[in-house]
């Protein structure tokens, strides 16, 4: 129930944000610019989902417990689904400032390569067949593949970009309305991560006693069968 509270926030936020980003946030460059209240709260969770897997595949090394492997694999989808979604829509934007939805910008191909690293490591997670290996494997990976969020982060200030920049040292590039709408959008985004991981590693926990039962009747009919 407690799980709902927070879908209800994220969905009322998401509103609240809507509504501000269409009638009282300025449309700098056109329309195409409310495109922002998507694309950076997207990007900042796929930082911040990585960012969590990064940790409890670190914990999960330490501590060899499931409960850090799950927890790894859970941020590290949402973070793929969530960076999916500021891939998208900053092509879109791109189509309408630049004139193509791909331009090898260099935060677009560091974003993409992070997004394919990710990839890999959800394909380390599905295709090895002994358990204890492929979460000691995909921990390690995931600990490398990490490497790919600073890479994309930092792209904007490192290397030469059309990328516009929010943050820079000549401060913050928005009016007080739309840093409030963005805040707005970034706390909606945030808020359902959590429901959105929370709800998953429910949905985990019934699958394992749900698995434990049926083993628990398999090894009691064996023992009756053994009699």
């Amino acid at each position: 129930m407690r799980h709902n509270v927070l879908l209800f926030l994220a969905l009322g936020l998401s509103v609240a944000a809507s509504y501000a980003a269409y009638l009282t946030a300025p449309a700098v460059t056109g329309d195409i610019y409310r495109i922002l209240y998507i694309h950076v709260p997207s990007a900042w969770v796929c930082y911040l989902s990585f960012s969590i897997s990064l940790i409890a595949s670190i914990f999960f090394l330490i501590q060899r417990k499931d409960v850090y492997d799950i927890t790894a694999e859970i941020s590290a989808i949402l973070g793929l689904v969530y960076g999916a979604v500021a891939l998208l829509s900053g092509s879109i934007w791109a189509n309408a400032a630049w004139g193509s939805y791909w331009n090898w910008d260099p935060r677009e191909t560091t974003t993409l390569i992070l997004w394919i690293a990710y990839i890999g490591y959800i394909s380390i997670k599905l295709s090895l067949g002994d358990i204890e290996r492929k979460k000691v494997i995909g921990a390690v990976y995931n600990i490398l593949a990490f490497f790919t969020v600073p890479l994309s982060y930092l792209s904007i200030t490192l290397i030469p970009t059309l990328h516009p920049q929010i943050v820079s040292a000549a401060g913050i590039s928005l009016t007080m309305p739309m840093l409030i709408t963005l805040l707005v959008s970034l706390t909606a985004a945030t808020i359902l991560f959590v429901y959105l991981f929370c709800l998953a590693s429910t949905v985990w926990s019934l699958e394992r006693r749900v698995n434990a039962l049926i083993l628990g009747q398999e090894e009691k009919s064996g023992d009756m069968e053994d009699v």
